[in-house]
């Protein structure tokens, strides 16, 4: 036990000494660079002339060596920084920069595919983020749950009353994501986040062809970028008014749900006040989902266009029904105290 608490403390100690030597005054992409690439590191000095060198991470031969630019203030940050270029140095393997003086930076890789991990995990990162759903440990890992707010009985909120839907009609509206910390789905929001997506995989779709995220959907016919896609796309199509084809701004709940997991929040949940941003937002990742969907989907590519050309129509008819969160709770109840995202201040 002693021998083992020994080897611990010695360890530790180790760690700490190779962690005092590195310097936070040298900044750079801590994932890595690709052997053509670019290969800059941003040194705070104001000394002139510092050498520099790129070191082995594995025996600390020196790969690369080099002399600091003239430091230049920037007020962005208040400091005067140096710029380190390596881009030279093209062998792939794992490295660190050190600086006369300044100490070392934290290892690097320069490799080939070094962005791959990151992106697999942004893109998991919306399955994460799935409402009406649980995140299995199977697919989840550490990160598993349990399902929470199947939508299924959304009310209609007085601000978004209409004869054909009168305020408290009760509408279907699962699927989607999760908001930034909050459980609400905001259309302005998640629409720029799935064209972000469909055009992701419209500028790389041999890439994406490819990539597996390890979610439910990973080996159907789809990508799995095509996957999650859908699961916020069937959500929007229910955020859309089949009778007029204008679009509610977000569904929500009155106030911010405390700090629980998704199945401990249960309040009620509403669709509010329809608005000309909401309308556009719509109709642009619609038209955009109905092109890229047109080869593998068809039916599903028509639904997407004439629900933009619905959306389209509409704020085309109301062009400035902008979303005031403020003027809306002075008429009406209850309050709405969630993301506002205002489209007037």
């Amino acid at each position: 036990m002693k021998v083992r608490l020994w080897l611990t403390i010695f360890a530790l100690s180790i760690v700490n000494i190779l962690d005092a030597q590195v310097s936070p005054n040298i900044r750079l992409n801590q994932v890595g660079f690709y052997p053509k690439g670019e290969k800059l590191a941003a040194v705070i000095t104001e000394s002139s002339s510092l050498s520099f060198t790129v070191n082995s991470s594995a025996d600390n031969t020196v790969a690369f060596s080099g002399t600091l630019s003239s430091p230049q203030f920037w007020e962005q940050s208040g400091e005067s920084v140096a710029i380190a270029d390596f881009s030279r140095l093209t062998q792939a393997g794992s490295y660190y920069l050190s600086v006369d003086g300044l100490g070392r930076s934290y290892d690097f890789i320069v490799g080939d595919r070094i962005n791959l991990a990151v992106v697999r995990a942004a893109l998991k990162a919306y399955y994460f983020n799935r409402s009406s759903t649980s995140i299995p440990e199977l697919y989840g890992g550490q990160w598993a749950r349990a399902a929470g707010h199947p939508d299924d009985e959304v009310m209609v909120h007085v601000s978004a009353a209409t004869a054909e839907r009168p305020e408290n009609t009760a509408i279907s509206a699962p699927k989607g994501w999760y908001d930034a910390g909050d459980y609400n789905k905001y259309v302005v929001n998640s629409g720029i986040s799935a064209y972000t997506l469909l055009s992701a995989f419209e500028h790389y779709p041999k890439f994406f062809d490819k990539l597996e995220t390890d979610i439910p959907e990973s080996k159907n016919q789809l990508p799995d970028i095509l996957d999650e896609v859908l699961w916020n796309m069937e959500w929007l199509l229910a955020m859309q008014d089949p009778n007029d084809g204008g679009v509610y701004h977000k569904l929500t709940t009155a106030n911010f749900a405390d700090a629980v997991m998704p199945d401990k929040a249960n309040a009620q949940r509403y669709v509010v006040q329809k608005g000309t941003a909401a309308a556009l937002n719509f109709a642009a990742v619609m038209a955009q989902g109905s092109r890229v969907f047109k080869a593998t989907s068809p039916d599903l590519a028509e639904t997407y266009l004439s629900a933009a050309k619905a959306a389209y129509e509409w704020a085309k008819a109301n062009p400035t029904v902008y979303y005031n969160q403020f003027a809306l709770n002075s008429q009406h109840d209850p309050d709405i105290q969630t993301g506002a995202y205002a489209t007037v201040s």
